[in-house]
Formats: C-alpha cells, sequence, structure tokens
C-alpha cells in the first residue's frame, strides 16, 4: 500500500509529494490544481509504466496528434506528461512510491545515445519492419537518429522495449504491444471517472461477483439510495445493445411492484453501483475515483463513506478519490466522528502546486477543520 508518492517533472509538478497516505485517500483543491494528475500518476506507478496505459490516459485528455499523412490515424502525446512539455532528449520525468516497481522513470533518448548492447523489439509505423531484437547499430541504418523513450523501474532496469516518438511526442506505438500481457508485478487496479462506468462493463463486473456469490455487499451498497431494493438484472441481447446507458433494471422487496430502468433512479444510484461493483473487483488493490460524489445527494454522503472505508478494509483496497464538495469533505468527517475506528484509515490530501507537498489531514485534524469551517478544498 502506497504510504508516499513523489512526483518529478510530471504535468504541473516540478517535484511534489504526499505523504500520510492512508487506505482510503481524498485530494482536494482549487480546479486544475493536479487532482486528477495524481490519479493518474498511481495509475502509471500501478501498471509498471505500461505504455497502453499512457496511451489510454492521453487518449481520455484529448491529447493525440495526427499522423501527418494521408490517413485519418493519430497518436498519444506523451509531451503533456512532461513538466512544462519539456519532451526531446535528456528530458524525463519519474514516479517514486512503494508499490509495484517502487520507482519508475520516463526517459527521452536520440538512438545514438542509447546503449549499444540494448535491443529494440517493434516494427516502425513508418512501415520499416525490423527483425526481433534487432540491435541498435541495425536500427541505427534504417532509421537515423529517431527519438525514442524508455521506460525503466528500480535500479533503471529496462520495464518496456524502447518505444519510438516524434520530435513532437506522438508516442509511436507497435500494434504488436497491445497483445502483450500485464506485467508480472502490476497492481490490480480499477478507474471510475466522472462518467461512472459504462453498463457494459458493469455487467462483467456483476458476473464475477455472482460467481462468487458476493452480490449481497453491492445490494447493500445501492440500499443506501433506495432502501426497498432486492435485486439488479442486466439485460443480454439487443434490448441491452439498444440503449447506450440502459440494460440494468432494479427489482424491490415487494413483488408486486414493477422492476424499472436503473436510470429511473438518476446518476447516484449509477453511481452507488459502479462504486460497489469496483471495490469488489479490486481486491488486493487500488480503486481510482474522479469526482466521487458525482450524482450523489449531500444526505447520504456519510453512509457512502462509511460503506467505502469498510469495503475497502474488507477487501484490501487502497482508495484515491477526488471531490470540490464541501459536503462531500463534511461526510467523511462524519464518519471519523461516528467511527473513530474507521477513521484511523482515512486521510485528506489538500493538493496545491505551488508548494512542494500536500497538506496532509488525519481524522483528528479533518474533524477540527470541518468543526471551525475551516475551508480546506
Amino acid at each position: 500500500m502506497l504510504k508516499s508518492l513523489q512526483l518529478e517533472n510530471y504535468r504541473g509538478f516540478r517535484r511534489y509529494r504526499l505523504d500520510g497516505l492512508a487506505r482510503v485517500n481524498l485530494l482536494v483543491g482549487k480546479n486544475n490544481c493536479g487532482k486528477t494528475s495524481i490519479l493518474e500518476a498511481v495509475r502509471i506507478l500501478a501498471a509498471q509504466g505500461d505504455p497502453r496505459v499512457l496511451a489510454e490516459i492521453a487518449t481520455r485528455r484529448g491529447e493525440r496528434i495526427a499522423a501527418g499523412d494521408a490517413s485519418e490515424n493519430s497518436y498519444a502525446d506523451v509531451s503533456p506528461f512532461f513538466h512544462g512539455y519539456e519532451f526531446g532528449s535528456g528530458k524525463s520525468l519519474s514516479l517514486h512510491g512503494e508499490i509495484g516497481c517502487g520507482h519508475l522513470e520516463l526517459k527521452v533518448a536520440r538512438l545514438s545515445e542509447i546503449e549499444k548492447t540494448r535491443q529494440l523489439q517493434f516494427a516502425h509505423p513508418s512501415g520499416v519492419t525490423l527483425r526481433r531484437g534487432a540491435s541498435v547499430e541495425e536500427v541505427a541504418v534504417q532509421l537515423g537518429n529517431h527519438l525514442f523513450v524508455e521506460i525503466t523501474g528500480g535500479e533503471h532496469r529496462p520495464l518496456w522495449p524502447l518505444i519510438p516518438a516524434s520530435d513532437s511526442g506522438a508516442l509511436l506505438l507497435e500494434p504488436s504491444f497491445f497483445g502483450v500481457g500485464e506485467p508480472a508485478d502490476a497492481v490490480n487496479i480499477q478507474l471510475i471517472t466522472t462518467e461512472s462506468l459504462p453498463p457494459r462493463a458493469m455487467a462483467s463486473m456483476w458476473d464475477a461477483v455472482l460467481t462468487e456469490g458476493r452480490e449481497a455487499d453491492v445490494i447493500r451498497a445501492l440500499k443506501i439510495l433506495e432502501p426497498e431494493i432486492s435485486n439488479v438484472f442486466f439485460l443480454s441481447g439487443e434490448r441491452a445493445s439498444r440503449n447506450g446507458r440502459g440494460g440494468i433494471l432494479v427489482a424491490f422487496e415487494d413483488p408486486k411492484r414493477k422492476r424499472v430502468p436503473l436510470g429511473n433512479f438518476g446518476e447516484g444510484i449509477r453511481r452507488m453501483l459502479a462504486l460497489a461493483l469496483s471495490l469488489d473487483q479490486a481486491r488486493g488493490g487500488i480503486l481510482l475515483v474522479d469526482e466521487i460524489d458525482t450524482g450523489l445527494h449531500y444526505s447520504i454522503l456519510g453512509d457512502m463513506w462509511l460503506m467505502l472505508v469498510n469495503a475497502a478494509k474488507a477487501y484490501d483496497v487502497q482508495v484515491f478519490a477526488t471531490t470540490h464538495s464541501q459536503d462531500c469533505i463534511r461526510g467523511l468527517a462524519w464518519l471519523c466522528e461516528r467511527h473513530p475506528d474507521l477513521g484511523v484509515d482515512v486521510s485528506v490530501q489538500k493538493i496545491d502546486p505551488d508548494l512542494d507537498e500536500s497538506i496532509d489531514l488525519d481524522s483528528e485534524k479533518l474533524q477540527i477543520a470541518v468543526e471551525q469551517a475551516i475551508e480546506v478544498r
């Protein structure tokens, strides 16, 4: 479990540190202060710098570079990952924690600067096919002095094959990368964005829950919003595919009540279902939640935190979540006051990129801040 996290030359942070991390961590701060960037940093570190994760994050943010040819292809732009968009030979960023490989570094180098003993394993998108395991000298003849992104872990051990990149930061992943499995030391990680989870993803999680006989835990979470809910059902086939956010029915304790679509209860019930399912699937790993209180009424936020912290402890999950809501912070303070045994597993981290480190509020400091109406967002 992460107890601290250090960022260097990563996005909006020249150098930044978070200490006092706990089982459940709530990141607060102004807009554009870097809360989501920190969630992404945890995800990158847990995935041991998996280039596919870098590409997915860039795509989600709209950070793409056109291929520059007649096709409509585009490539993930990794230059925004580097502080001040400083992308070029000799530039690097690093993430350091206590999970997975512990330390992760992305370094940009020219072909001529790479150790002669290193082997390159890729087919360049330009169409130049290189023998698998080609030496630096062989590549130099065909590609010239191109840029490459090198991803290393502890003691600078290579974690992935060198990845070619353009001068502007386009990460040129070859198709064979997408057939590669998870790294041996990768941490189980689940992500919930502000849009929650698509029905198809939740249906797959629900199948796993049913297989293990853990559906009662998920239903308990939904009862926080609607106490009469007794079960949920995921439709299959054409009826589910026709409705992008449909395909999920809710049943009630009263058998005479007609089953209704999940959407009838608003966005909050979908958020709670996504949280419960993702906690179950993140067992032994990490859950990341952007804007955790999305769609949830202030009156149930304390109960939401109670469900989440209990599940995180039971499933051995570390949670990192963000919020802009003072009500969400008050809900967490309520939990700490009413359940001090759970409060020891909670930390609030105020993010301010103008400082060198976050402001860590444990359970006691959080309660004092809320009681005295001190602004912590």
